[in-house]
């Protein structure tokens, strides 16, 4: 089991394509294990070196008393990249890993090639904030009923549709979280780390070539939030899928593969 030992805290991570001269570090979103990539890793792999890894406070890495920070856990991607080598890699951050993949780039622009930030925001006061029930449903994990909590959290993760077809890809996200046993007390620190985020006033200091990408039907990091972290971020450049929800980087893979590889090869 690849198990990396990075300044007192173990993190899990798989490497694939192998050989490939560049490299591809992919930041989990919220509770979420090396397991998100599914549907990404058999395209990238043919073009990068794809680095996954589990978050501290989930999956098989340590989960070591929170709260955490998302500077804490961009020193984590930072450390990952030294133990394997790697002298600079591009970054792709999905929702909490895009507030992770941001302070990478703020805080070791050597190390970051090209930035890919998907259904994410700046965090703070100037991000837009979803409804109360939204944060609500994630706020209260119920441990005793994990099933049924994420069950609750499907709305604003896909679009109606998807759900009421019972896509499979439904199914296997709540079958690889039953399998995860999440730690209760790495994901509350976990979300602390994002309820702390802020990145407004340093994002003029991201000097990667960057491109934010969302869902204009996202009902959990609302679309606005995309608008904002472009507009800041120098020469960044923006993509909506239309009609796509939060998890489009899984209900729309296809699309969202096609754009991301197309930015990060081109």
């Amino acid at each position: 089991m690849p198990l990396a030992s990075l300044s007192g805290l173990t993190i899990y991570y798989e490497t694939y394509g192998d050989g490939m001269d560049r490299s591809l570090v992919m930041i989990n979103g919220l509770g979420s294990d090396h397991r998100e990539w599914l549907y990404q890793v058999p395209a990238f792999r043919q073009h990068f070196r794809v680095v996954l890894f589990d978050n501290r406070g989930c999956g098989m890495s340590d989960a070591p008393p929170g709260p955490y920070t998302t500077d804490q856990m961009a020193g984590d991607v930072r450390d990952l990249l030294a133990y394997l080598g790697i002298e600079r890699a591009s970054l792709l951050g999905v929702s909490m890993g895009g507030l992770i993949a941001q302070k990478v780039a703020i805080l070791y622009p050597d190390v970051v090639d090209r930035l890919v930030l998907a259904c994410t925001g700046v965090g703070g006061e100037h991000s837009v904030k979803p409804s109360p029930e939204a944060m609500e449903v994630f706020r209260s994990y119920n441990e005793s009923d994990p099933e049924g909590s994420l069950r609750d959290m499907l709305p604003y993760l896909y679009t109606p549709g998807f759900i009421e077809r019972n896509d499979p890809e439904v199914d296997r996200f709540i079958r690889y979280a039953l399998d995860r046993k999440q730690n209760m007390e790495g994901y509350m620190a976990q979300l602390a780390a994002i309820s702390t985020h802020a990145s407004y006033h340093d994002l003029s200091r991201i000097r990667a070539e960057t491109l934010v990408i969302t869902g204009d039907a996202d009902r959990l990091i609302l679309p606005e939030n995309s608008e904002i972290l472009a507009e800041n971020i120098p020469g960044a450049s923006l993509k909506f899928l239309a009609g796509a929800p939060h998890r489009l980087f899984a209900e729309r893979w296809e699309e969202f593969n096609e754009k991301v590889l197309a930015f990060l090869t081109g």
